[in-house]
């Protein structure tokens, strides 16, 4: 089980400078097939600098979910890293 890309990434406004939220989309590779599933995640920023990233599968794919949620938290861990998500 892969993640191949997020789609149509959007911030959501919010007034706690240390919480980002964001709604997408992802496109998973699964075994059998590939599958787009709706995802909102955040991406809180602790005190010491360490990140805390919570993943919330909107439309569930045929799969397991815990797979799922810690690919989407690596790969939206290095798109943060690299700054490929929007501010």
């Amino acid at each position: 089980m892969t993640v191949l890309e997020l789609k149509d990434v959007a911030r959501e406004p919010g007034a706690i400078y240390y919480i980002r939220r964001y709604r997408a989309i992802a496109s998973l590779k699964l075994p059998t097939e590939i599958v787009d599933s709706n995802i909102e995640f955040s991406i809180e920023t602790g005190p010491l600098g360490d990140k805390i990233i919570e993943v919330e599968l909107l439309t569930q794919p045929n799969y397991p979910a815990l797979p799922i949620i810690k690919a989407l938290r690596e790969f939206i861990n290095e798109n943060d890293n690299s700054g490929t998500l929007p501010i």
